[in-house]
């Protein structure tokens, strides 16, 4: 999320009432955060396509605004997981500038979107979420992975999702599923343990 991005939902989430709907004016969002009103505009429709917020408009009336799921936003999920990555697995003689850069361009591009499209898609749907999150996730590492080392001559190591899997436990159990059990950890470590044997 950009700064103008994150500001404006912070604001919106400010207004928030009992029946968890806030609306402000674009005007009043720009005078809080000392923003354009055109910038605000721009933000609210980045927030609506990445699913953060849905916009009631109505004709003649200031717009309506409700969180969507936060919990579960794929942009989330995907954000913990990269800065989870770089925590455990950047190699500390780099600078981080040089790491960022590369995942700046991850971020921005194409198949991020589509990775965060398919997790949203999973999460809304009857497709095992968890096991569609652990490959999605594994994908972008992938690519973190590939671009450092195209891009930049870095190596880092690969992850390993037994790492993720306390955590991961803990964060399916915040959004409704039950101590991780839709995931099928046992054969994402058993495909693990076969990945590392055949290196």
């Amino acid at each position: 999320m950009s700064m103008n991005e994150r500001g404006v939902l912070l604001d919106i989430l400010s207004h928030l009432g009992e029946n968890e709907e806030a609306f402000p004016s674009q005007e009043t969002i720009a005078c809080n955060l000392g923003i354009s009103e055109s910038t605000v505009k721009s933000a609210i429709t980045s927030l609506e396509e990445k699913k953060f917020i849905k916009t009631v408009r109505r004709r003649g009336q200031v717009n309506r605004y409700r969180i969507d799921q936060l919990e579960a936003n794929p942009y989330l999920v995907l954000s913990e997981n990269v800065h989870f990555f770089l925590r455990l697995y950047q190699p500390r003689y780099i600078k981080k500038t040089l790491i960022q850069s590369v995942i700046a361009n991850i971020i921005n591009g194409d198949s991020y979107k589509s990775y965060a499209n398919r997790l949203y898609e999973a999460y809304h749907s009857k497709q095992p979420y968890l096991d569609i999150a652990y490959e999605t996730v594994m994908e972008l590492l992938d690519e973190i992975r590939e671009r450092l080392w195209l891009d930049k001559g870095i190596k880092t190591s690969l992850p390993i999702y037994s790492d993720f899997q306390y955590y991961a436990n803990l964060y399916s159990e915040s959004i409704g599923f039950e101590d991780g059990d839709e995931c099928d950890w046992d054969e994402h470590l058993k495909d693990e343990g076969d990945q590392s044997q055949g290196q």
